[in-house]
Order: structure tokens, then C-alpha cells, then sequence
């Protein structure tokens, strides 16, 4: 069904927007929901400014950023701004060029929804190819997670960074769209891309 409304709707900008140069951006994206998206890493990981990037556990960060972040933890109060990159491996299993001109995403995690948002970043994936498509989020923990404990919002902090104890499962929600006419049109199927952060 949604394939169909998705059909329905490229038919619609192409009848009033009928240029070879709509066509082509029209195909690329309809190839863009025909690819295989899946989890690559997170990098540039950051929580309340402090970079947590590859380290193996909380005694590893230097005294003083250690001592910021137990704080912060410990606080009801304050924000609590976690940053990272999200990087997708994005595979084109058809023999025509996907195109990516732009997208809109949420991100929930344990079912909760964190983040929403858009990427104008373009992407170009040939048939039978492979390419990564990194995104960029930012949400403050303490926000997100008002009402659940402290204790909750640390272990998926940590989960982050690869230290935790727990498990996170997380799910990306893709949806493509295009611009024709000074219209941005989304398609109606979102692509999900779900992982697990700190499996064991």
C-alpha cells in the first residue's frame, strides 16, 4: 500500500513538473527507498562537551571531566547535551543510480522518541554499490528522558560510548524527499534502521 501511495505521488509531481532534470531527481529517490540501510558506528561522540570517543570505561577520562560528568549525572537539575554522529551504510541492490537530495528522521530509542529533524546532505549511490551516509544528532538526555531516573539516563549514556551495562535498542526513521517547484515533497514510506547499542 504504501508503495502505491508513494507511486501516486511521483506520478503527481511529474505531471506538473514534467523537466528531465524532476524525472531523474523522481527515479533517484524512489531508488533511494529501494536500498538496504544498516547500522556502521557512531562517531564524534560528545555528552555535556566532553569528548567520550573510544574510551574503555569512566576512570579512563581525565579527573576533571570524570568529576563534570558524575556531577551531572547526580544533578536533577541542568541539561545533560549529548552530540554524536550517526554513520549508515546505504546499499543500492538495483542497477539504476539512487539519489538522495534530502531527508527528514526520528530517532527513537527503547521506544521513546529523542530527536527529530532534516538533512539537506546529497547522495549519489550507483547501482550494485555501497556508500555511507553519516547524520548528525544533538538532544539533551535530561529533556528526553524527564521522568525516568537518573541511573536510566547514565546507562544509556554509557550504552553510547560502548561502557555500559545495559542494552539500547535504537531505531532510525528515514524518509526521503525532493525539491520541484519550490515544493519539498516526502515520501510517504519511512525507512527504518534499527540496532542495538552495547550488545554483549
Amino acid at each position: 500500500m504504501k508503495k502505491k501511495i508513494l507511486g501516486l505521488i511521483l506520478l503527481f509531481v511529474v505531471a506538473n513538473f514534467s523537466s528531465c532534470d524532476v524525472a531523474k531527481q523522481l527515479a533517484g529517490t524512489y531508488n533511494m527507498t529501494q536500498c538496504k540501510y544498516d547500522y556502521h558506528s557512531i562517531s564524534n561522540l560528545s555528552l555535556d562537551g566532553i569528548n567520550l570517543q573510544n574510551i574503555s570505561s569512566l576512570s579512563s577520562l581525565n579527573p576533571i571531566s570524570a568529576a563534570k560528568l558524575l556531577t551531572a549525572f547526580n544533578s536533577a537539575s541542568g541539561s545533560l547535551p549529548l552530540q554524536f554522529t550517526l554513520n549508515l551504510d546505504v546499499s543500492n541492490p538495483g542497477i539504476q543510480t539512487a539519489l538522495l537530495n534530502g531527508l527528514a528522521y526520528i530517532l527513537e530509542i527503547d521506544g521513546k522518541e529523542m530527536t527529530t529533524g532534516s538533512l539537506d546532505s546529497k547522495l549519489q549511490i550507483p547501482g550494485g554499490q555501497k556508500m555511507q551516509l553519516p547524520v548528525n544528532l544533538s538532544f539533551d538526555l535530561k529533556k528526553v528522558m524527564s521522568g525516568e531516573s537518573l541511573t536510566a539516563i547514565k546507562n544509556l549514556a554509557f550504552n553510547f560510548a560502548g561502557i555500559g551495562d545495559t542494552v539500547s535498542n535504537v531505531t532510525m526513521r528515514l524518509q526521503p524527499t525532493i525539491s520541484a517547484g519550490g515544493t519539498v515533497y516526502k515520501s510517504p514510506v519511512y525507512i527504518p534502521v534499527s540496532f542495538t547499542l552495547n550488545k554483549k
